[in-house]
């Protein structure tokens, strides 16, 4: 498979061409995790933010061109009716991280942590003698460090180099980076140097070529054992402006400013993000674009990779967008509405594509309803592995219905919330103030909820109390509203909604439950 780098980065190609040497193509032994009977490795890629008409196997746009992706997806299985937990990053990788609700715990917006009781994917392949590794954006938590019981390398990831929270630089990565900010404005630009483990380590480069190279050299490392490893890219979350500056010179574009922390105050940031995010981006699309099609080149580089090594037959692989498109970076959901931060089509549901060519049929599209915390009891099924006894998993394994022995639908109901569920609308002291403007470029869902039975969707849009009812066997863009007309539905699945949250509630006496805030 070849590495389709298109802007012809130095750093990458030097990088690449490195780390594939040390890969050792010629090694007779290179291959042995590859052989039939071998234990499969694991590869589990997470996009950041990524639109659903922005990947090419799920009707991209025609100014998308996702190869490496397509690739993947004709040699899988391509879920066309996927879905998260949530319509943000935070709590829907929890969930993809454990195949159970994030609820259960408390979490319902960020700000949230992931508790040294939950159990993750990774804890349960090391118990089965796999390597483990995440390489890239960890957001489990907050800024804690490597005391925080969410930190990678306390739930099951032996290797972790990455950044922690929601936001990560894409070019500043070292210490000194962070000087002239407070703490709470670099925290949430994502600026300085990532985790190496238990110590932080300033590195220079763009980050998607970052996480590449780091990626291959956990490959490298661990090429003869089986391996788990979480590649999660940043891209293509914002702030989607930063370019590295030769290949702005290429692209023809200008550079656009970063914040300047001389200008000080909370609330001038807020301005400042407020007028760099869409649609005050200066050719934002061509920029978002630039991101997308670097990280289908690095997806590229680590499959060729595998090939390479023999390794890639008996490799699954696992690619699925933590949420829909963000409305502040030029990403696009078409046919769905909405977007990131709401229960639209367009918050919640994702491109997710799982390849095993050893023993999956390829070029198959799977329509039914699936989930993201379905990939936990999937691989355990998939590695002949039972899944933990003294705890509930929502999430069911997909394995027969990839491997084509059953047609019907893995879920009859799906469940999610807003950001506050039982909270009030949130006021602002000014309406017309930089917080209050800044939280209008997200739309997001605060105490609203949604259910998907079968092809029903039901919608509780909280900020105005309203419903809507919609039938997506023939409606995915969510535009025909018929809540009024079936009444009896409409209680059936508000009543099932509410059972599930009590439900769900009788959870949180055994955690402490997050006071959940953005920042």
């Amino acid at each position: 498979m070849r590495i389709n780098n298109r802007f012809g980065s130095y750093f990458l190609a030097m990088e690449v061409t490195a780390a594939v040497g040390l890969l050792g193509c010629g090694s007779p032994d290179a291959d042995t995790s590859g052989k039939p009977g071998a234990q499969p490795n694991v590869l589990l890629i997470v996009s950041d933010d990524q639109g659903y008409a922005d990947f090419g196997a799920f009707g991209g746009r025609p100014d998308v061109k996702t190869p490496n992706l397509d690739n993947l997806a004709n040699s899988g299985v391509r879920f066309s009716n996927a879905y998260v937990t949530m319509s943000i990053c935070s709590p829907s990788r929890m969930s993809i991280l454990t195949g159970r609700q994030q609820q259960r715990w408390g979490v319902y917006n960020y700000g949230a942590s992931l508790p040294d009781s939950e159990i993750t994917l990774a804890e349960q392949l090391k118990e089965q003698g796999y390597s483990t590794g995440m390489v890239g954006k960890s957001h489990y938590g907050s800024y804690a460090g490597p005391e925080a019981p969410e930190f990678p390398t306390n739930h099951g990831f032996d290797y972790f180099y990455g950044k922690e929270g929601g936001t990560m630089d894409y070019l500043r990565h070292k210490a000194a980076d962070r000087e002239d900010f407070t703490t709470k404005m670099a925290n949430h630009l994502g600026i300085g140097p990532f985790w190496e483990n238990e110590q932080l380590k300033d590195t220079t480069g763009y980050s998607t070529d970052i996480i590449l190279n780091k990626s291959l050299e956990f490959i490298n490392r661990h090429q003869r054992d089986p391996f788990f490893l979480m590649v999660s890219f940043n891209a293509v979350h914002l702030f989607t402006h930063q370019i590295p500056e030769e290949d702005l010179k290429k692209m023809g574009v200008e550079k656009v400013p970063d914040w300047d922390p001389e200008t000080g105050t909370w609330a001038e940031y807020l301005e400042w993000y407020v007028n760099t995010v869409k649609p005050n981006t200066p050719e934002g699309r061509k920029r978002y674009l630039y991101h997308l099609h670097r990280m289908d080149d690095a997806i590229g580089a680590l499959l060729g990779n595998l090939e390479e090594k023999g390794l890639r037959e008996n490799t699954i692989v696992v690619f699925i967008s933590d949420n829909g498109g963000s409305p502040r970076t030029y990403a696009i959901n078409d046919p769905l509405r909405g977007n990131k931060y709401i229960l639209d089509e367009g918050g919640i549901r994702v491109p997710m594509v799982v390849s095993w060519p050893e023993k999956i049929k390829g070029g198959r599209v799977f329509d039914k309803m699936v989930s993201g915390m379905d990939i936990f009891p999937t691989l355990h099924d998939a590695l002949g592995m039972e899944t933990p006894r003294d705890r509930e998993i929502d999430g069911v394994s997909l394995l027969p219905a990839i491997q084509g022995e059953v047609a019907e639908a893995p879920h009859e109901w799906l469940f999610w919330t807003g950001f506050h569920p039982t909270g009030e609308p949130k006021t602002y002291d000014d309406p017309d103030g930089a917080l209050a403007r800044h939280d209008r470029t997200y739309n997001g869902d605060l105490n609203g909820w949604a259910v998907r039975y079968g092809n029903w969707k039901l919608r509780f849009y909280g900020t105005s109390g309203t419903y809507g009812l919609y039938d997506l066997s023939a409606d995915i863009g969510e535009s025909n509203n018929l809540a009024k007309r079936p009444p009896e539905l409409v209680g059936r699945m508000m009543s099932r909604y509410y059972q599930w949250h009590e439900n769900i509630k009788k959870n949180h006496e055994k955690y402490k439950v997050p006071s959940s805030s953005e920042f």
